[in-house]
C-alpha cells in the first residue's frame, strides 16, 4: 500500500467522519451503499440487474481467493460467493487513487485488467467473472 494513502486512511480514521448513503452508483464523494469513501467496492452483479452483495477493500488485495461478498444495501444476491471470478461491477469511491483489477492473482497481479478511476462507478466489462486481484495506484 502506498505511504499516502496509509496516511490518507489514517487521518480519516483519526477524525471520526460519519457515512452517507446515496441511493444510486454514480460518481460521488458521499459512499455507494455501505462502501465508504477512500474504498472500492466489488459487486456480484452489474448495474443493469442490481447489484447485489459487495465486497469492500481499501488496501491491494493481490488475491480474492478466500474474500467473500456480504449482503449489502443493493441486496444479498451473491452474498456468500467468492469475489475471486465473480464480481461484475466495482465503485471507486476514493478521491486520489484509481483501482485496478486484474485477471490473475499474484505478488504482481498481471493479464487483462480493467481500471477504475477515482470517485467512478463501472461494470467491468474485460474481466467480468474473471477477475482474481485488485491494486491501487495514487493519480492525484
Amino acid at each position: 500500500m502506498n505511504v499516502k494513502r496509509i496516511a490518507a486512511v489514517a487521518a480519516i480514521l483519526a477524525t471520526g467522519l460519519g457515512t452517507a448513503v446515496v441511493g444510486a452508483p454514480a460518481a460521488s464523494a458521499a459512499t455507494i451503499g455501505s462502501c465508504d469513501y477512500t474504498y472500492a467496492c466489488l459487486f456480484y452483479n452489474s448495474s443493469g440487474v442490481g447489484l447485489g452483495a459487495q465486497f469492500a477493500h481499501a488496501a491491494d488485495v493481490h488475491d480474492y481467493a478466500g474474500s467473500y461478498f456480504s449482503a449489502g444495501p443493493y441486496g444479498s444476491s451473491g452474498a456468500g460467493v467468492a469475489v475471486k471470478n465473480h464480481a461484475a461491477s466495482v465503485a471507486n469511491q476514493d478521491a486520489h487513487f484509481q483501482i485496478t483489477i486484474f485477471q490473475r492473482s499474484g505478488d504482481v497481479p498481471w493479464g487483462n485488467r480493467q481500471v477504475i478511476p477515482p470517485l467512478s462507478f463501472r461494470d467491468l466489462t474485460t474481466v467480468k467473472n474473471d477477475n482474481a486481484a485488485g491494486t491501487w495506484q495514487y493519480v492525484g
